[in-house]
């Protein structure tokens, strides 16, 4: 699937509305381009991180979602972090600093970030035994708007990194400590949800726009993506499975 420009417009208008999805093939929780599955696939060398879009709101105890910018840039900028030290610990990986974007260029590393998380949100949608072979042969693309970027900077992929995370207000909490005690529920309601966080990772081809690699990680604890140390817990996690080739060969390329 090849998704081209004619898209990207609607990949924005609908990514901004969009709340992320955790994506997750049917029995490993990454996904691996087909043609890694062939014999001696090429693994990019080196690799750009793009701009983390970590989006942290505050939810009240009437459930009302506000988003804080500063946090938000915050855990931007941990998850960014976490990323580049995990590219570190990759044998025969390092990374490439991104140039300060600007003009049409900025323009359309965005538009392509938004693609991105479109084609994403439609590959976690695809369900049951007719898309199977999907995940057989996962060949989503965004098509080769980028390859500028690689003449650029000489990077073979560029990682692209969005998340969520999400903190309950002090009220919240409280009424979900009240929620959870027996009888006095039956006057309050149930305890609401408590926060979430979420990351998802993908490793794009900056020539060809394949998507090469992708996981996710949700977690429903007390992560906290403003603290760096578990910024870094839960991108390792996601880079536990990289490149996972055989594990996702095994699991359906039978």
């Amino acid at each position: 699937m090849s998704i081209r420009k004619p898209l990207v417009s609607l990949a924005i208008s609908i990514t901004l509305v969009a709340a992320p999805l955790t994506v997750q093939a049917a029995d490993t929780p990454h996904w691996v381009h087909y043609k890694w599955l062939l014999s001696n696939p090429s693994l990019p060398k080196k690799v750009m991180v793009l701009p983390a879009n970590i989006e942290v709101v505050e939810v009240t105890a009437g459930g009302v979602e506000e988003k804080v910018p500063e946090w938000s840039q915050e855990a931007g900028r941990n998850v960014f972090k976490a990323l580049s030290a995990a590219i570190k610990k990759q044998q025969n990986m390092r990374e490439a600093t991104a140039p300060k974007f600007s003009g049409t260029t900025a323009g359309n590393v965005d538009e392509h970030l938004a693609l991105y998380k479109l084609v994403v949100n439609t590959a976690s949608r695809n369900g049951g035994d007719s898309w199977r072979h999907k995940i057989r042969r996962f060949d989503y693309s965004i098509g080769p708007g980028l390859r500028a970027v690689a003449d650029q900077t000489g990077a073979d992929a560029a990682i692209m990194v969005y998340g969520r995370d999400v903190v309950s207000t002090t009220g919240r909490k409280a009424r979900a400590i009240v929620g959870n005690i027996p009888i006095v529920n039956i006057f309050t309601g149930p305890a609401p949800e408590l926060g979430h966080s979420y990351i998802h990772v993908g490793m794009v081809d900056l020539r060809t726009g394949d998507l090469l690699w992708m996981n996710s990680n949700y977690r429903t604890d007390s992560t906290n993506l403003r603290d760096p140390e578990d910024a870094a817990k839960m991108v390792n996690a996601i880079f536990e499975w990289y490149p996972g080739i055989e594990s996702y060969r095994n699991a359906y390329a039978k």
